[in-house]
């Protein structure tokens, strides 16, 4: 992952987002147990603390095995079960008191702002497992992992703060885990991982209200304009400007909802030679006036779609 000294660029996108990760469900189960799915609408990932867990998901026959210190992660929150048993069982089953070994699990929800573009999530395959026996893993992952085990079985008091925080840590750290390890990445984390564009993307990033053109940009990659504009549009789907006009409007709702400035203070802090003209570009996008978002801030928040 490229990024300059005095800028993380993935860091300024979840923040953005309004990142948060929260573990809803943690416990020790023995037996005939599941976890399911059903009814989660968020990215979800779960740690295994010990024992052998069996993942099940929609559409394949065989079960996958999972072991302690392992990670899997659904991003998309596509269905799956965990359980006790090579066989997929019905709904849930917390069952703490049955035979066999026991197998601790926890299970922590990716929260990021609702309906906003997501640049990063997007991208990410149906799920991502990570092997407590993958020696390419960093050692930053299994060590969060294992203090996050110690943490939950040490039970004291702020216990659910702590595993929050740290689950939020292990998020980012299997990001970049699968920024380093997947053949082929797509969209924003192919950018990041681009050290040309992701010099562009940080420029941008770092002044968004600055009268940038593609010119600018393509010199801050170190490339020529054509070669820069056919490499970003490979990466991102979008030209640089689109890609631009996006990340002002994403940021302008932030300063609407948040922030309570006015409309002409937004569109000038972002590069706007007019109110008109922000205003143009933020109903395009966002498809709904600024006005409304900042009288309203339960206003939605879903993008337009082409």
């Amino acid at each position: 992952m490229s990024e300059t000294p005095d800028f993380d660029l993935l860091s300024d996108v979840l923040r953005s987002l309004k990142l948060r990760v929260s573990l809803f469900k943690h416990g020790t189960y023995r037996g005939a147990w599941a976890l399911d799915s059903k009814g989660i609408t968020r990215a979800t990932f779960h740690f295994i603390g010990r024992g052998q867990v069996w993942l099940h998901r929609k559409g394949v026959r065989e079960p996958l095995v999972l072991r302690g210190g392992d990670l899997v992660m659904f991003p998309h929150a596509d269905w799956h079960q965990l359980s006790g048993t090579p066989r997929r069982l019905p709904g849930m089953r917390l069952v703490c008191d049955g035979d066999g070994p026991p197998s601790t699990v926890l299970c922590a929800m990716v929260e990021l702002e609702p309906g906003a573009a997501n640049p990063v999530m997007s991208t990410l395959p149906p799920v991502l497992v990570v092997s407590s026996e993958d020696s390419a893993a960093s050692a930053q992952l299994h060590g969060i992992a294992r203090v996050m085990l110690a943490e939950y079985d040490a039970g004291a008091p702020g216990r659910q703060g702590v595993l929050d925080r740290l689950a939020e840590v292990l998020f980012v750290l299997v990001l970049r885990q699968h920024m380093r390890q997947a053949h082929t990445l797509t969209g924003f984390l192919a950018a990041l991982r681009d050290e040309r564009i992701a010099r562009s993307l940080a420029a941008l990033h770092r002044q968004p209200g600055a009268p940038w053109r593609v010119e600018a940009l393509a010199r801050e990659a170190g490339m020529s304009r054509t070669v820069f504009a056919e490499r970003f549009a490979q990466l991102l789907g979008q030209t640089p400007i689109q890609y631009l006009t996006a990340w002002r409007m994403q940021l302008a709702e932030d300063l609407l909802r948040e922030d309570r400035r006015s409309v002409a203070q937004v569109a000038d802090r972002l590069g706007y030679q007019t109110e008109a003209a922000f205003r143009r570009a933020f109903k395009r996008v966002r498809s709904v006036a600024p006005g409304a978002v900042r009288r309203n801030p339960r206003v939605s928040r879903e993008p337009a779609r082409d």
